[in-house]
């Protein structure tokens, strides 16, 4: 007997478990890449695994035995579905409906109409997360107000007694659902009020209206399958086992449907093949674990809920597993919110979490009022649900949303001391002897031959930065398990293909040359980098060098392969002291005169890179290859930002631009959305890129572009650069829609620039229409959680705006954009000094317009994901103002420095300007891009850099070296 009762009581606590995992597991679950192929593979199986079940052990699928209960005023009659026991007042009409349920003809209805329903219901589920950014919250909750009101309208009505019929049918689960409901929908909109990201869920577009409705539409077929999973378990005309088994075939005919939806797709729409058959993710293991993973969770879920539906009814069954979908993921971001961002409002928070508990605990008093419930609530259960309701309200009172110190100047603070430190270990000695002993003690080997001339042209450039070239050594680290004869051979192999978008310069004699077979469109760039050469070129060794002509970087080597190199390289300590060889011209082969059509690239255009290169280069434990896919793109990813960010506020540049803790970059940027050029190899080739992201392998070297002044910095009388506080107060952005290709695949939702110019000019973040920002409050600051439009009210200025009309897009993304934005006429770059702050983004690749920024008399916001070869002389809040590539910290950071007037919730409120602390950090900014970023410094790191290169490719680099 005890046996039989506990088997009756694992489903439920099955359910609930499955439940957390399932929530728990599906924003990060790689499984979710192909969300349909996940739920209908789960289906079958659950349909299979049901009606087995349902054959072998039909008692499962049976309410458990009970006995009659009467208390007070309300009488219920409980019994087996097998026992037949008949009650007195029932007719033989009743009891004939009773035992049979529903007509075959009825029950033919509702099968195919809950196939029909359960297709249609997947392919609800495919449109809104092709777009969660312009969901709603979630009006799923309300589903146990849907069963309550079911169950209600079919209960029993033979008693006439009003007080009964009020008990029985109102009493019963109607108080508690709708509290519950109610709570759970108060709890989603107060937690995840300041979470919305600025991805684009267009105003133009029809997802805006759209999405909400099909989410509601949703919520009523949840419901109608609820139903419908009763009244087919009521038909139990053969056995107790029918139930499962109409269900199992329901289940198995959904899957069917959309097998064959997928085929009639594949022959009929050739470009959705990749997607319906994903071969890579098919041989991925961690995605065959996941998806294995899943389908077992939801086909248990599937399976107890089924059972729990029979076991404890409709509604029973609704508002506990809802109950769990909303409260796991609140108690997990309430207990790791990192205080004081992102805020929480605790009235409605504490309001959500009593009426969840109230309403639970009111359905645990009417169970077992209704004598629901064998036995009384037990204390245990009782404080169980005290503890819950204690643990997830207690992060929300105990903690706040104030800071005493605005973390901006605590970042200012902390980067003047770190450039301090970094101006120290930049020029040790004044001397030749000093300058080989730092580098020897830095990279633990000799300088390689010609420093010292390099030193002499230099000291003659007066350069402030003598030993510090870091990026240099770690970009050729990797090379040194590379033999000389392979680096050369290598680049031959690059150059001689004209497609890979690589072409070459030789060095011959002391003279550099651009090969004959570049690109014509791309000449300028290695004439460009040939100017660059020329002042040293006399000093180098015979080489060719292998220059990437396209934006986008070409070389990423996976994590276990570059700590192989990097971890063997050290013990190829160079030591010698001798020169270059004399007869280097030899080692290196001329370009064929017949085509080359061999390649090593891969080309992976117009298509998300971030999990098959992006991340690869990174630790397999980091989150980006743990969990590669991030939470939705409706939020911001705070497990993302928390390593390089104070609240809103970059902390860490370098760190920011890491994908390997940031996964949800996959969706945040045009080079991991959609690059337009994007060739790119998993081994390590000598490929001279002007920029990359971390985790790429490309060797950075610095750009024709800005040493050729295509971008220049030149303020005249007709547009003079005045004084910083003789600015428009305005934070200005012009460019175009270069970052990534939009085939009509709505990549641009997720593109920086897109969502910059969106963010600004709609006045709107993607869910909610709210915007976090850092206010005072008193003699602290307080974040609040504001709607998009007070942003106007506030007083802040930004101009920013598209120009040249739409580029790099293809079909609708192209209508749709120019529908979005307001596009406006180009401006002269000279224009930009009239104002006070400039806000500068990558393109497809770096951006060409950073470094005239620095050295105008303007404050430059700078969000990248490239890095260049200047980086490591720059700090982040000392030279320029750092931004999160997500955009959610631009407001808060503008109202600090440029300050507030106007009007908040009907009062006036108005914040003191920093124009001090602006204006010190772009004159820090200007001045120090005077003395490191000139075109001297340019060609002093191109120089050292090919002096290095030089060395690791010529066959006796073991005895090269200088020593004083």
């Amino acid at each position: 007997m005890a046996k039989a009762a506990l088997i009756y009581k694992l489903p439920l606590p099955i359910a609930i478990f499955s439940t957390f995992l399932t929530v728990r597991s599906f924003p990060t679950s790689i499984a979710y890449e192909r969300p349909i192929h996940t739920i209908i593979f789960a289906f079958a199986v659950a349909g299979f695994l049901l009606a087995n079940i349902g054959r072998s052990f039909p008692g499962l699928f049976s309410p458990s035995p009970t006995l009659d209960v009467e208390h007070d005023h309300c009488t219920i009659v409980l019994q087996s579905r097998d026992e037949g026991v008949e009650s007195q007042n029932e007719t033989p009409t009743t009891r004939k409906q009773h035992e049979n349920g529903l007509g075959p003809t009825t029950s033919r209805v509702v099968f195919i109409g809950a196939i029909i329903a359960l297709s249609l219901r997947v392919e609800l589920y495919r449109r809104i997360s092709n777009a969660p950014e312009c969901t709603v919250t979630s009006p799923e909750v309300f589903l146990p107000v849907i069963c309550a009101i079911y169950e209600t309208s079919t209960l029993d009505k033979r008693d006439s007694s009003r007080l009964q019929n009020l008990c029985h049918h109102w009493f019963r689960y109607i108080p508690s659902a709708f509290g519950i409901s109610v709570g759970c929908y108060l709890l989603l909109s107060t937690l995840w009020d300041a979470t919305g990201s600025t991805y684009i869920c267009p105003r133009a577009g029809r997802e805006s209206t759209s999405i909400p409705g099909l989410q509601v539409v949703g919520t009523i077929i949840d419901g109608l399958l609820a139903i419908a999973t009763v009244e087919l378990s009521r038909n139990a005309n053969s056995s107790r086992s029918k139930g499962p088994l109409v269900w199992g075939a329901v289940l198995i005919a959904t899957a069917a449907v959309w097998c064959t939806i997928g085929v009639a797709f594949y022959f009929g729409a050739p470009e959705l093949r990749s997607w319906l058959l994903p071969f890579e993710l098919m041989w991925n293991a961690d995605y065959v674990f996941s998806q294995l993973f899943q389908t077992l969770l939801l086909s248990g879920l599937c399976i107890c809920a089924f059972i729990c539906v029979v076991e404890y009814g409709l509604s029973y069954t609704a508002i506990a597993l809802t109950a769990v979908c909303v409260l796991t993921p609140s108690m997990q971001f309430v207990w790791t919110r990192i205080y004081p961002f992102p805020p929480i409002s605790p009235a409605p928070a504490l309001v959500a979490f009593f009426l969840i508990y109230s309403g639970w605990r009111t359905l645990e008093i009417s169970r077992k009022y209704m004598g629901l419930e064998k036995q009384v609530i037990s204390a245990h259960r009782r404080n169980l649900l005290l503890f819950i309701f204690v643990a997830a309200t207690y992060p929300v009172w105990s903690k706040s949303n104030h800071v005493e110190v605005h973390p901006i100047e605590n970042l200012m603070h902390d980067a003047e001391i770190q450039h301090e430190q970094y101006v120290k270990g930049v020029k040790l000695g004044n001397s030749l002897q000093d300058a080989v002993a730092a580098y020897k003690q830095r990279y633990n080997m000799n300088p390689p031959p010609g420093f010292h001339i390099w030193y002499e042209y230099a000291t003659n450039s007066s350069t402030t930065i003598i030993d510090e070239f870091d990026q240099i050594y770690n970009d050729l680290l990797p090379f040194r398990m590379t033999s000389p004869e392979d680096l050369r051979r290598q680049t031959w192999e690059m150059v001689s293909n004209p497609w890979n978008g690589i072409s070459g310069i030789t060095i011959r004699n002391g003279e550099a040359k651009v090969q004959d077979n570049v690109i014509p469109t791309h000449r300028w760039m290695l004439e460009g980098v040939v100017h660059l050469i020329e002042p040293f070129a006399r000093f180098l060794p015979d080489m060719d060098l292998a220059f990437n002509l396209n934006d986008e970087s070409r070389v990423v080597v996976p994590y276990a392969d570059m700590t192989t190199l990097k971890d063997h390289a050290p013990n190829f300590v160079l030591q010698g002291t001798e020169s270059f060889s004399s007869d280097r011209s030899n080692g290196w082969l001329p370009i064929p005169e017949s085509d080359y059509d061999k390649s090593i690239f891969i080309d992976a255009f117009f298509q998300n890179s971030f999990s098959r290169f992006g991340s690869v280069g990174c630790h397999p434990k980091s989150a980006a290859r743990r969990n590669p896919r991030t939470s939705s793109s409706a939020h911001l990813c705070f497990d993302c930002i928390k390593p390089h960010s104070d609240g809103l506020f970059v902390r860490d540049w370098s760190v920011a631009a890491d994908p390997c803790h940031q996964p949800d970059l996959s969706h945040l940027h045009g080079f991991y959305l959609s690059p337009a050029a994007f060739r790119t190899s998993h081994k390590l080739m000598p490929v001279f890129s002007q920029s990359k992201p971390h985790s790429y392998n490309d060797i950075l070297y610095p750009s024709a572009w800005n040493y050729m002044d295509k971008v220049k910095y030149s303020p005249s009388e007709e547009q003079p650069d005045d004084h910083f506080r003789s600015k428009d107060n305005t934070l200005f952005w012009r460019g175009a829609t270069s970052e990534g290709v939009s085939a009509s695949n709505k990549a641009w939702h997720g593109m920086t620039r897109q969502r910059l110019v969106h963010m600004t000019n709609n006045a709107t973040y993607a869910q909610h229409d709210r915007v976090t920002m850092l206010l005072p409050d008193g003699d602290r600051y307080k974040y609040r959680t504001l709607a998009g439009p007070t942003i106007k009210d506030l007083g802040l200025s930004a101009d920013i705006a598209i120009v040249d009309g739409i580029a790099r897009c293809r079909g609708r993304d192209c209508d749709n954009q120019v529908a979005e934005f307001a596009l406006v006429s180009p401006t002269d770059f000279q224009s930009h000094w009239k104002y006070r702050y400039l806000f500068d983004l990558d393109g497809a690749g770096f951006s060409g317009r950073f470094l005239p920024f620095l050295q105008s008399r303007s404050l430059p916001f700078k969000t990248a994901l490239f890095r260049e070869w200047y980086d490591s002389r720059l700090t982040a809040w000392h030279h320029f103002v750092p931004q999160d590539i997500r955009l959610h910290g631009v407001w808060s950071t503008l109202a600090y420095f440029a300050g507030i007037d106007g009007w908040l919730n009907g009062k006036r409120i108005v914040v003191a300007p920093h124009l001090d602390e602006g204006e010190r950090i772009a004159s820090n900014g200007r001045e120090w891009s005077y003395k490191v970023l000139r075109k001297e410094d340019m060609e002093l790191y191109f120089f050292r850099l090919l002096l290095e290169w030089g060395r690791l490719t010529d066959d006796r680099r073991d005895s090269l070296g200088f020593s004083v």
